[in-house]
């Protein structure tokens, strides 16, 4: 029995390797890894008598413990952006292993060890839980993550505080081992690893599918939507979101064909990707761009008035204008046009475009580098022919 938990944390180390080596973007599953490996190393020690010096095997043992819960707060930190300090990692392994050093050769207390021991590594997963709080305003699976997190943390101590007013604590670790609250700490760490390490598990895969739908769903050339992915975010829009003021531009870069034909096509992706970054830089947290085709591009702008949406346009239009693209001569500066269209209630969003696009005809008609809006004077009626 006592056995079962540290094979079974090595199997979701396995498994944790295995859906890393599937998704090698997914850095944070081999930190997980690491630390449900080192966690299984530390109980084959303590449980298998290695070293078999009980003092020494309590210190190795409890290192071994602690740095296996940094290693799983880090891991589960990572997938949010976040890291544990390596100066309070340090901290913590020091801390623990010296006072665990101190009451198994100085003062030579067991029950002083099973605190240091539990309580320390609650507080590392609580305060990777406190660094990882950001997580209750994410996904499902953000917010499981840190409740995984909490939990694991705080078990920890009421199963410890049990052994607190015993009156017949043994003090040796072979008597100790023989107690009804070692029997509960095997259970409930067997119980709780299980639970965790399928959690994280799914989580992961959650990850894995969610990655893989959204590279599906973006154009690998601008980063931005492709059309797919264009279609799936207005609809999830639309499903939230009705009445609201809607402005769809269609824009372009002028003369695309001359820049391919003079600088090469490798020039030309450099100029696309460029032109989609200054876009990026400009809209708003919930805006929509994507690349529908070619030099083709659509941005949808919510909550925004006629007159933002003209502004925001322009911007755009000038920051690319004295932009400085790579591989284009900066004799010849690389310009682009805009449409704007206001979205009506109840309208099929695919033409809402193709009044912006007749906008953007306009502007190409009148010059090129320009921004024109269906509701400006001159361009109503032939955005509607």
């Amino acid at each position: 029995m006592k056995f079962v938990p540290p094979v079974l944390f090595l199997l979701f180390g396995i498994a944790l390797v295995g859906l890393w080596g599937l998704e090698r973007k997914l850095r944070f599953a081999r930190i997980l890894a690491a630390g449900f490996c080192v966690l299984a190393l530390a109980m084959f020690s303590h449980f298998g008598g290695i070293p078999p010096e009980v003092r020494q095997n309590a210190v190795v043992s409890g290192f071994l413990y602690a740095a296996s819960m940094v290693l799983i707060g880090d891991g589960m930190l990572q997938r949010s952006g976040k890291r544990f300090p390596a100066w309070l990692a340090l901290l913590y392994l020091t801390g623990i292993t010296g006072a665990l050093w101190y009451y198994a050769y100085i003062d030579r207390d067991l029950i002083a060890r099973i605190y240091v021991l539990n309580f320390g590594m609650g507080a590392i997963l609580l305060h990777a839980a406190w660094r990882a709080r950001f997580l209750i305003r994410g996904s499902w699976t953000d917010r499981a993550l840190l409740l995984l997190l909490l939990l694991s943390g705080l078990h920890f101590f009421p199963r410890t505080l049990l052994t607190i007013g015993s009156v017949s604590m043994p003090t040796t670790p072979q008597q100790f081992g023989q107690t009804e609250f070692w029997h509960m700490v095997v259970l409930s760490t067997s119980l709780l690893g299980a639970m965790g390490g399928l959690c994280l598990l799914g989580i992961i895969v959650v990850d894995i599918v969610s990655k893989l739908r959204q590279e599906r769903d973006l154009d690998p050339l601008t980063g931005v939507l492709n059309r797919r992915g264009l279609e799936r975010s207005i609809r999830k829009l639309e499903a939230v979101e009705r009445g609201l003021i809607r402005v769809v531009a269609a824009c372009d870069l002028d003369r695309f064909k001359a820049i391919n034909d003079t600088y090469g096509h490798y020039a030309g992706d450099a100029v696309l990707s460029t032109f989609a970054e200054i876009i990026r830089r400009n809209v708003r947290k919930g805006d929509i761009v994507a690349r529908t085709g070619g030099e083709e591009f659509v941005l949808v702008l919510d909550h925004i008035s006629e007159e933002e949406a003209f502004a925001f346009s322009e911007r755009v239009r000038r920051a690319v204008e004295t932009g400085r693209f790579p591989g284009v001569s900066a004799m010849e500066p690389v310009t682009c046009s805009f449409g704007l269209a206001r979205a009506l209630p109840g309208e099929p969003f695919w033409t809402t475009v193709r009044r912006a696009d007749k906008a953007l005809y306009q502007a190409k008609r009148s010059g090129r580098n320009q921004t024109r809006a269906e509701w400006q004077a001159g361009n109503h009626a032939d955005a509607r022919a």
